[in-house]
């Protein structure tokens, strides 16, 4: 029979009519095995918040986050928790969460070992194998790939715009120089672009990011909703990418 590898407490955020809720859920994380993949199980607890007995686990509604699927793991340090908590996300392929915990550093911690430890060890793996170069090199702390800084996992809040578009789901979203792009996640091709002069408007709200298209965009005119744990970045990226663009605007042509 399978042990997890951590068992405990905690809160899944959840957001109806725009109104934010926690839920209390006993987790365990299961670490992959001839039994299973890695991944985390989570069960619903008594009213009273007591944890269910063994027996009751197996009965009771069981969610399953294939630990696989996870894009990032990070704290989340600007949510307002259950006392005592302290929040942290969980982004995966098919899904964002907000999570809080007593012990949210242990928690971020086993989960990226599970997630990841199976791709550090590839490349490790693949380092070995390649011949030493000539020249010493040092690694760069401050390195971020291309796609770090401008490729942001977003899921579609429903709106009028977004309905009559036909967004749901999972997207990447991309601060491009020129516009913002909206690409299909699996073959990042191109969906939605709205060059920045189109925009009349763009903000975010702790995990939302949400932008006002004008009529002369692909989209046509509306308001434009994503969730994100990274919304902060996006919203400073898109910031940016409008201050260059119109620095350049600005300036005499050669």
């Amino acid at each position: 029979m399978e042990r997890p590898v951590k068992d405990g407490i905690l809160y899944v955020q959840h957001c109806k009519f725009g109104k934010r809720s926690w839920r209390k859920m006993r987790a365990q994380l299961f670490a992959a095995s001839p039994s299973g993949v890695a991944r985390m199980e989570k069960f619903d607890v008594r009213d009273d918040g007591t944890a269910l007995e063994k027996t009751s686990l197996r009965r009771c509604a069981r969610r399953v986050i294939r630990l696989s699927d996870c894009v990032s793991v990070g704290p989340a340090g600007t949510e307002s928790c259950p006392r005592a908590t302290a929040a942290f996300y969980l982004t995966t392929t098919e899904k964002s969460y907000v999570l809080a915990a007593e012990q949210r550093d242990e928690w971020i911690a086993q989960l990226c070992q599970l997630a990841f430890q199976g791709a550090k060890e590839m490349v490790q793996s693949s380092a070995r194998t390649q011949p030493s170069p000539a020249v010493p090199m040092e690694e760069n702390s401050l390195y971020s790939s291309w796609q770090d800084l401008t490729e942001f996992p977003v899921l579609v809040v429903r709106t009028d715009a977004a309905a009559r578009c036909g967004l749901h789901g999972h997207y990447l979203l991309s601060a491009l120089p020129e516009s913002l792009t909206l690409k299909d996640p699996q073959s990042r091709q191109s969906l939605l672009t709205w060059p920045y002069p189109f925009l009349r408007k763009f903000g975010q709200d702790q995990t939302i990011f949400s932008i006002e298209a004008g009529r002369r965009s692909d989209s046509g005119e509306g308001t434009f909703t994503f969730s994100t744990p990274r919304a902060l970045e996006l919203c400073r990226a898109v910031a940016t990418a409008i201050t260059c663009q119109q620095q350049g605007k600005d300036a005499p042509d050669p």
